[in-house]
């Protein structure tokens, strides 16, 4: 198997073939920042105040999304989230909201 580096042609294809949106909101922390996943190049960021006050790329240090959930469920918490790591964390957060 051949490793093909990440230019932005093989991104570029990547983008025509992969039924995922590019982005997709993870969710909002408690200290209100907005945790967005870019898909094409496996990189969040978090914007805070209407700037990026982050970028991280999942790729270079061999993580995934949802190592950055699970990190930042950890660090700060989340007061909405859209994205999960896991069918059972969804299922779970569903039925804490109906006890709201």
């Amino acid at each position: 198997m051949s490793i093909q580096p990440r230019t932005t042609e093989t991104v570029s294809a990547r983008s025509r073939t992969d039924h995922r949106p590019d982005y997709i909101l993870v969710g909002v922390d408690t200290e209100d920042a907005h945790h967005v996943y870019r898909t094409p190049d496996e990189t969040v960021h978090v914007i805070h105040n209407t700037k990026r006050t982050y970028r991280y790329d999942l790729e270079t240090v061999n993580q995934r999304i949802n190592d950055w959930i699970e990190y930042v469920k950890d660090e700060r918490g989340f007061k909405s989230q859209h994205l999960y790591s896991s069918l059972t964390s969804s299922f779970l957060d569903a039925l804490e909201g109906d006890d709201r």
